[in-house]
Formats: C-alpha cells, structure tokens, sequence
C-alpha cells in the first residue's frame, strides 16, 4: 500500500515539447530576426550629426518624420528583444506567471505595431510627401498576436506545463 504522505496532490508539470516547443521556437526566432534587424536602425539612431540635424530648425519634416518612424521601429524591436529575455527566464523556470504575460506581450507590440505604423501614415500625410512605410513588421505582430494570443490562453498543454509548483 502507498504512503499518502509521499504522494503528491499536484501533478508535476510536463515537460516542454509539441506544439509548445514549436511556439516557443518561433517566438525566439522572431526574436532573433528582429535584434539582427535593429543593427542598422540603432546605429542610424546614435549618429550624433544626424541627431543634431534633427534638432535643428530649418530642418525638413521628411527628415524628422522618418527619423520618428526609424526611432519607433527601435523602440518596439527592444521591447521585443527583451520581452524575449523574459519569457526565457519564465519559461525555464516553468512559471505559472508566463502563458499571461506572454498574451500581454503578444497585445502590447500589435497595439505598438499598429500605434506607429498609424502615426507614420498621419506624420507622412501632414507633411505632404508620400513617403512608402513599411507594411512587414505590422503584418508580423498580427500574425503573431492572433496564433499565440489563443494558443497560450486555451492550450492544455500549456496549463499543465506553467504551473505553480
């Protein structure tokens, strides 16, 4: 007969593998891919002169506009990047916290992705010169925040792998 005092109440959570390691996979590498991207735009951004040509006055609204649009396109590959960092930590340490957060994140960068891809088409408007903004890294939020928004929240494989332990 089994001792009840060494068995568990809890089931231990299940290893990380299926279609969960598949998502997890595709997750960093678009994490990836968009640290190998943010290259040029980041080093663009830390030129001194052109920061200082932006701040300038006689400065065109062309020129402002798309360093607007190239500092925004930094800024949500950060959050991405590091975003990434994160679940990577939780994901190790098979936290309960991880399917939630990992939903905010995927919310977060389609509201940020669409937020800027929206301002750059206001800001290239109000200035009147058709400048071409790019489609890709929007259509690459949605895609990722309606595949992984229902799959972390609904996956049975997800509930029985971040659990509190």
């Amino acid at each position: 007969m089994k001792d009840l005092t060494t068995c568990s109440m809890t089931s231990q959570p299940r290893r990380i593998g299926g279609c969960l390691l598949i998502a997890l996979i595709c997750l960093a590498a678009w994490a990836l891919v968009t640290a190998i991207a943010l290259r040029d735009p980041l080093q663009m951004m830390l030129e001194w002169e052109l920061l200082s040509v932006f701040a300038r006055n006689e400065t065109h609204g062309w020129y402002r506009t798309v360093i607007a649009m190239v500092g925004f396109d930094v800024i949500i590959g950060v959050f991405i990047v590091a975003g990434m960092g994160w679940f990577a930590l939780l994901a190790w340490r098979r936290s309960a916290r991880f399917p939630v957060q990992v939903q905010a994140w995927l919310g977060a960068i389609l509201v940020m992705r669409t937020g800027a891809y929206l301002l750059g088409d206001y800001m290239t408007h109000a200035i009147g010169i058709d400048i071409a903004i790019p489609f890709d890294s929007l259509v690459q939020a949605v895609v990722a925040a309606v595949l992984g928004i229902p799959y972390f929240s609904v996956s049975r494989r997800v509930r029985q792998t971040f659990t509190n332990r």
